[in-house]
């Protein structure tokens, strides 16, 4: 599949020009001519690398890149600029921006710019793979114990949800790479619940507005927690995005269709049923078909449906047999290098 690029351009002939020039590269090209309409592309669409302007009316190229930082820690965002802006895109590149290009643009070496930027971003994915994993344990073991020690029902929650995610990745064929990360993901996707209030966390009743709010923070803290560990802003996308809905209703960002990580589109799927059919403090479970079917009715609006008929498929297939563990599926699906005590 084609790279996809968002150009974000106030000058309507500068714009175009760069988006005749991308495709001419082989590049598939969303183009605005503001920050504002750049950000609704990107709730409607998967976006790979940002291209954005500096100076433009309204919201600067920098107060977008802010937001798309926050909402995609993995999207890498490259600023365009004069050479009197140069100090500005220093502060921002000490923000997270990834990369600068100084107008005249040379077109020939935006390719060359696109590439190194995704490349950036890979190599830091991969950096997961390496020396650093023992550490990078621990510190994950200390956040899930905090959550435990704070409501023991997540850790149920979370471990019942890897283990369907563990399946949906066989079905879906995943290399090791892609089902440690969904693994992580799943594990995490409810640490924000750490910064919720216990009276809202344990309340039996129906929350107030302002407690609903509230609640609807934790995949932001979530992810804002997870972020700070620098390899894994791939999963802090995840986890910040597993309450979007297919139709663009979700929160917190209101991301629609494919715009919405895959893992996480995967995660929603498996984080509502998992949720129908335990136990919780203000509802009892409902049955398996009744979940099921509760699953089937919101496809194409809050579940993604293709996701919806693998996750469908795999309940089938595993029905009638025995649930394996958590940390059975943690060590033997984890890529060789992460094979570690972790116990």
């Amino acid at each position: 599949m084609a790279i996809s690029v968002l150009v974000i351009e106030d000058d309507i002939q500068y714009g175009q020009m760069l988006r005749e020039a991308l495709e001419h590269f082989g590049y598939r090209v969303h183009l605005s001519f503001s920050a504002t309409g750049g950000l609704d592309i990107i709730r409607q669409n998967k976006v790979d690398i940002v291209i954005s302007d500096v100076n433009m009316p309204g919201v600067s190229g920098i107060e977008l890149a802010k937001k798309v930082m926050a909402m995609y820690l993995d999207i890498p965002v490259v600023l365009v600029t004069g050479v009197h802006d140069l100090s500005l895109v220093k502060h921002a590149l000490k923000l997270g921006v990834s990369d600068y290009i100084v107008k005249p643009i040379k077109i020939d070496e935006i390719p060359v710019v696109i590439e190194r930027n995704l490349e950036r971003k890979r190599l830091e994915a991969r950096r997961i793979q390496e020396n650093k994993a023992e550490i990078l344990f621990k510190a994950l073991k200390a956040l899930m114990r905090a959550l435990d020690a704070k409501d023991p029902y997540t850790s149920g929650h979370s471990q019942r949800v890897v283990r369907l995610a563990m399946r949906m990745a066989e079905e879906l064929q995943l290399d090791p790479d892609k089902k440690f990360t969904l693994m992580l993901a799943a594990y995490l996707h409810d640490i924000g619940k750490i910064g919720m209030p216990d009276h809202i966390l344990h309340k039996a009743s129906s929350l107030e507005d302002y407690e609903l709010r509230r609640a609807k923070d934790h995949p932001i803290i979530g992810s804002q927690i997870i972020g700070e560990i620098e390899e894994l802003s791939e999963v802090a996308s995840i986890v910040r995005h597993h309450h979007e809905r297919y139709d663009g209703t979700g929160y917190p960002d209101g991301l629609k269709g494919e715009a919405i990580p895959f893992f996480s589109r995967l995660l929603a799927i498996i984080d509502a049923y998992e949720a129908l059919v335990s136990d919780r403090v203000y509802r009892k479970a409902v049955e398996h078909e009744s979940a099921l079917q509760e699953i089937r009715k919101n496809a194409g609006s809050q579940f993604d449906p293709h996701l919806v008929e693998v996750f469908i498929r795999v309940l089938k297939k595993y029905r009638d047999q025995t649930e394996p563990s958590a940390r059975e599926f943690s060590i033997r699906q984890a890529p060789v290098s992460f094979r570690i005590d972790r116990s």
